[in-house]
């Protein structure tokens, strides 16, 4: 079974993509976002810890964050492949995911990266909607809703974040570049590491994201 991680700055299309693979190919699609969401809404106690964090936009601690992985990776199929979204954020969290997958015995496939500039990260985050509920995340250019202002998925009318704004867009993306680096030089000297240009079409980084996974 394959185990991929894919990672890029806010308004790359990550999310997008990994859809892609659970629609396409069976991928069982892991998100950090989504684990500290229901953790919280049943009530588990380090749910409720990590909502004092990223509930004021806050990280999570690293420490709590995969003590919450141990016990959120046992509802996911262990026979289909598996899609990370953003779960190493820094270069301290490459062990602990490594530590993660061996708990399942499993190994990184591949780190797939999404390259995208400044200038474009500033065009995607000022035209793109979130759902306040589920968490699914919509754009006026690239991924518009099927009603006007309103999830796809819940129903949930659609907000727009304080962090895609233009000032904070521009620091987030500042702070990821810092943290991105010896993220990439770790998982290059791997030989995992798959660079895709994330500034096309939707549909063009899926066929380079097919054609480099062979999948």
């Amino acid at each position: 079974m394959k185990t991929i991680l894919f990672h890029g700055p806010s308004g790359c299309g990550k999310d997008t993509q990994v859809d892609f693979l659970v629609e396409k190919y069976g991928y069982e699609k892991i998100v950090t976002g989504d684990m500290f969401r229901e953790m919280y809404d049943i009530a588990d106690i380090d749910g409720i810890k990590a909502h004092e964090y990223w509930g004021r936009g806050i990280f999570v601690p690293d420490d709590l964050t995969y003590k919450m992985f141990s016990k959120w990776m046992s509802r996911f199929n262990r026979e289909k492949d598996w899609a990370f979204v953003s779960v190493v954020r820094s270069a301290g969290q490459i062990p602990l995911f490594d530590n993660l997958l061996k708990e399942y015995e499993r190994t990184l496939d591949a780190f797939v990266h999404l390259k995208l500039s400044e200038e474009m990260v500033i065009e995607r985050r000022s035209l793109r909607w979130t759902c306040p509920s589920c968490g699914m995340t919509f754009h006026e250019k690239y991924k518009p809703e099927k009603v006007k202002g309103y999830c796809d998925k819940c129903g949930m009318k659609l907000v727009q974040r304080e962090d895609d704004t233009l000032g904070k867009t521009r620091s987030l993306y500042q702070e990821y570049q810092k943290s991105i680096t010896p993220i990439l030089e770790e998982y290059r000297n791997r030989g995992i590491l798959i660079e895709i240009d994330a500034s096309p079409s939707i549909e063009e980084i899926h066929k380079e994201i097919i054609t480099k996974l062979n999948l």
